[in-house]
């Protein structure tokens, strides 16, 4: 179901360069569910600048977080309502009919079960301003491993809009490979190619004892 919320976070906790947010809809209130966020610097080229500084900000969501609400599908409904009725209630009657709700959660639920989570990456050049993601380009990105090993990996899915790139982690999928080495405890070396531009920033180790 394609149901959009503007999102603020509040920070609540860190370790590192990671850290644990609250999210909050666009009137200000938490709508209890908690997101992993991490912040860090790094370096950008183009034709026109080499090494220019730039700092870049993850989102990360895992599917254990969400797997309450595709439970059963009277779950899925009681969470479904109450995102409608916290953000739009005049689209209540429409979005919970029975048999769209019913086909959007076995949809939905089949995607939950076959990915591992999902990271949103923001990055700002050196004027803080987000760069834009031209969804006609392909994203290309390369992880460097503590151990030397490196993982390559061409998104064709484009799932980018103007402000931020995002990718699910899918099981059996290369983009599993590039999830899991981002949140495992050791650091590693990004490289994003786009649009004629190269992003170059380090991940610290994810750590999730700081919970």
């Amino acid at each position: 179901m394609k149901y959009f919320i503007f999102l603020f976070l509040i920070s609540v906790f860190s370790y590192s360069q990671w850290k644990t947010v609250d999210i909050v809809n666009d009137f200000g209130k938490k709508t209890g569910e908690k997101r992993e966020i991490f912040e860090g610097k790094g370096t950008f080229k183009n034709i026109n600048n080499i090494n220019y500084p730039m700092s870049v900000k993850l989102r990360l969501s895992k599917n254990d977080e969400d797997g309450n609400k595709y439970k059963s599908y009277e779950s899925y409904y009681s969470w479904t309502d109450s995102l409608i009725m916290a953000n739009d209630p005049t689209q209540r009657n429409k979005i919970l009919r029975r048999k769209f709700l019913k086909r959007d959660y076995e949809k939905q639920k089949l995607l939950y079960e076959n990915r591992l989570g999902q990271l949103w990456f923001t990055i700002y050049d050196n004027n803080n301003k987000a760069i834009t993601f031209d969804s006609s380009n392909r994203i290309i990105i390369t992880l460097k491993l503590y151990n030397g090993k490196e993982i390559y990996w061409l998104d064709d899915i484009k799932l980018s809009t103007n402000r931020y790139w995002t990718f699910f982690g899918k099981k059996n999928n290369d983009s599993e490979k590039v999830y899991l080495a981002i949140t495992d405890p050791n650091p590693v070396e990004v490289e994003i190619s786009h649009s004629g531009s190269k992003y170059y920033f380090e991940i610290d180790g994810y750590n999730k004892s700081y919970y």
